[in-house]
């Protein structure tokens, strides 16, 4: 095992996960209750990786639970290996029956390792209120036993506001494992599990524990539905930060020094962007907002972006920052060593990528931030910055375009043909499981049709863009399925999505390339936690929203506590009763033919057909966050069509 991760370096999380995807398939081949006391059994003879089993069946579990709630594993069997039946339930994810079984037969103090199961189920159930009440119950003994029973501790004290509870968690759990003094602002940076502090993650002491902490259960309560819960917690990093920044400046290794001395920048003045920024193309396009803010006067300093080459998602779409800030490669420019300890500076100097103080002082999500700043942005004429540096990088470098001067010749495509992106969400890209995680995002392909032919009707081509296991798209006039040729690359990508007269797409990355590259778009089957970054030449179809009743949930309800924070995990949007419906082929189209209106000049010669001011008016008016969808509106083609319910001014019960 040293061996291969040694060979495979960090592709080596990728080999795991391929193999618990080939174990988790061949386990869900099985009868899900002999499959369940397999794995009881191996607990109980404590077998050797049985925890990788766990991992491996844990998505197939919570697929099925989530449209099969009511299923139970527990069976008569289940009597004889009490202990066990409840760590295997907690593992496969079986939140429900796992605290249900713990609470019947009286194991909540049984082992730290039931309790630790016990209060996860809870979390995870956004139960967790009644999560800190089973944590209360820990010993000391127990938390030096489990670092991760500690650090979960660590995290509701916090979310219960009880500080000095958190800080003694917080610091058993670092005692017994020391990864937990790695800087933390978000799960995308992707951190490896092995990391080696430095001076500087014991130098921050309580305040830069806090920042650490905050920021990650921030995270997590919006992963489990409670994001309103995860604002306040964004809110104590900065203050954290704050309070660090306001101490004497730490004690910097000779090589740190050095690099800063390199990059010529002062530590007062140093603005650390870390990897979390540029690991999903979706985050570059945060990426370009927030140097957006800078030239608005929101922020100011010196940026340093640090990156690995290996996790950016789109090198040539990151090359475009290299003229915005200084860049620093780690394991390139920079040793690891020197990278981290450059990391673990973002405690005192990082730009939170979770939440921002805007410049009256209030504290909101970044994405509230960003598309505030994207409103102000457009409301006083500004262009687009990313767009005019692409052009700059590669008007000079003529491969892209000579490249897709033959591939235009190789489609058939005329000189003088104008063509549209398309991209639509899929589960293929990041092996999504149906029901779980970010799949209510997706939606199939086939309801883009009619707005296909819309497109070849109009004289214009449609080029298909996504990963290599996208959907296929079926043998159309005038279309290219670019996303299953050889042709793909991220210089590529970017030339596509420039000279497109318009894109069609959804709430994924490479919609956050075209508002960059101002685009006009059409984002259709939108579903949303976060404000988006959308510029006035969107317009965008949310996928409805039912609840169990088949009442469609309104525009006020879904930017507003509770429903807003249901919308992050499809699981927790099914657990709260909503049903997200994809947006029908009309929908789409309606979106599409505005859009097509939009890019080429006929915006008003397409309004007179609706009474486009009533109803932005009303649209308006639901809005709890008015800058939510930053300077984008709704297609009128989709808000005529649900005015009465997606309007609907009465309240009704979250």
């Amino acid at each position: 095992m040293t061996f291969l991760k040694r060979l495979l370096g960090r592709r080596y999380g990728q080999f795991v996960y391929v193999c618990l995807l080939i174990v988790g398939a061949l386990l869900n081949r099985l009868p899900r209750r002999f499959v369940f006391r397999l794995l009881v059994l191996s607990d109980a003879i404590d077998l050797d990786g049985r925890g990788r089993l766990y991992q491996a069946y844990f998505p197939y579990v919570t697929s099925y639970l989530t449209g099969h709630p009511e299923f139970r594993f527990t069976a008569q069997f289940s009597r004889s290996h009490k202990i066990s039946v409840a760590r295997v339930l907690h593992g496969i994810g079986a939140y429900r029956e796992a605290c249900n079984w713990i609470v019947a037969n009286g194991l909540a103090t049984a082992s730290p390792s039931i309790t630790f199961a016990l209060v996860r189920s809870l979390f995870e159930l956004s139960e967790l209120e009644q999560a800190h009440e089973a944590a209360s119950l820990l010993k000391e003994q127990d938390l030096a036993s489990m670092p991760d029973l500690a650090f979960l501790k660590a995290m509701l004290s916090m979310i219960s506001s009880d500080e000095a509870t958190a800080l003694e968690s917080i610091d058993a759990a670092c005692r017994g494992n020391a990864a937990l003094l790695r800087p933390h602002q978000n799960i995308a940076a992707r951190a490896q599990r092995a990391y080696l502090p430095n001076s500087l993650d014991l130098l921050c002491g309580s305040a830069g524990r806090l920042f650490d902490l905050c920021n990650f259960t921030g995270q997590r309560v919006t992963h489990v539905g409670r994001g309103e819960v995860g604002i306040r917690l964004f809110e104590r990093a900065l203050d954290a930060q704050a309070q660090l920044q306001s101490n004497a400046p730490p004690q910097l290794s000779a090589e740190l020094k050095l690099l800063l001395d390199e990059l010529q920048v002062t530590l007062g003045d140093l603005r650390l962007i870390p990897e979390e920024w540029s690991t999903q193309i979706g985050h570059l396009g945060m990426l370009d907002i927030l140097f957006r803010m800078r030239d608005l006067g929101w922020w100011s300093g010196t940026p340093v972006i640090v990156a690995r080459t290996e996790l950016i998602a789109n090198r040539a779409f990151f090359r475009l920052f290299e003229s915005f800030a200084k860049v620093v490669f780690i394991g390139q420019t920079v040793s690891e060593q020197v990278g981290e300890e450059l990391l673990s500076l973002q405690r005192w100097h990082g730009l939170n990528f979770n939440a921002f103080r805007l410049p009256d002082g209030r504290v909101v999500p970044w994405q509230d931030a960003g598309a505030l700043a994207m409103e102000q942005w457009e409301q006083e004429g500004r262009g687009h910055p990313l767009r005019d540096v692409y052009d700059r990088i590669f008007d000079d470098d003529r491969s892209a375009s000579e490249a897709f001067s033959r591939l235009r010749q190789q489609w058939g495509m005329r000189l003088d043909d104008w063509y549209v992106c398309l991209h639509t969400r899929d589960a293929a890209h990041y092996f999504e499981f149906s029901g779980t995680g970010q799949t209510h995002r997706n939606a199939p392909i086939e309801a883009t049709f009619d707005a296909i032919r819309f497109i070849t009707a109009q004289g214009g081509w449609v080029i298909k863009l996504g990963g290599p296991n996208s959907p296929i798209l079926p043998k159309f006039e005038r279309t290219v399925d670019y996303a299953l040729s050889g042709a793909r690359s991220d210089v590529m990508d970017l030339h596509l999505i420039r000279h497109a007269r318009a894109f069609i797409g959804t709430t994924s990355g490479l919609t956050n390339v075209a508002v960059s590259f101002g685009v006009p778009s059409a984002i259709v089957n939108a579903i949303t936690t976060d404000a988006q970054l959308w510029n006035s030449s969107v317009r965008f179809a949310l996928k409805p929203i039912r609840d169990s009743d088949g009442t469609m949930i309104t525009q006020r309800q879904l930017t507003s506590t509770p429903w807003r924070w249901r919308m992050f995990d499809a699981v927790v949007l099914r657990r709260s009763g909503g049903h997200p419906v994809n947006n029908a082929a009309d929908e789409i189209l309606g979106t599409v033919i505005e859009v097509e209106a939009l890019a080429s000049g006929r915006s008003a010669e397409f309004e007179a057909d609706y009474d486009a001011a009533g109803l932005l008016s009303g649209w308006k008016g639901q809005l709890t966050v008015p800058h939510y969808y930053g300077a984008s509106r709704p297609g009128l083609y989709y808000l005529k069509k649900y005015d009465q319910e997606f309007l609907a001014c009465s309240e009704r019960r979250a």
